[in-house]
């Protein structure tokens, strides 16, 4: 999906939001080349509690750089 969007499309970033409660795909993001931009608190409302969500992206040299 990545090299669609940066080889195909041209983008300069892609950007995701991921839920804290989610630590799974948290670390796989962070294996794929994405990096945490910063943290929303109390977004989502999961199970009678507030979560926060973090919001990552990667760049298109960084993805480069990641593949190499």
């Amino acid at each position: 999906m990545l090299k669609f969007g940066f080889e195909t499309l041209n983008l300069h970033r892609i950007e995701l939001k991921v839920f804290a409660f989610n630590p799974r795909a948290l670390c796989c993001y962070e294996k794929g080349g994405f990096k945490k931009e910063g943290p929303r608190r109390h977004v989502h409302f999961h199970e009678d509690q507030y979560h926060d969500a973090y919001y990552m992206g990667i760049l298109q040299e960084e993805f480069a750089d990641h593949r190499a």
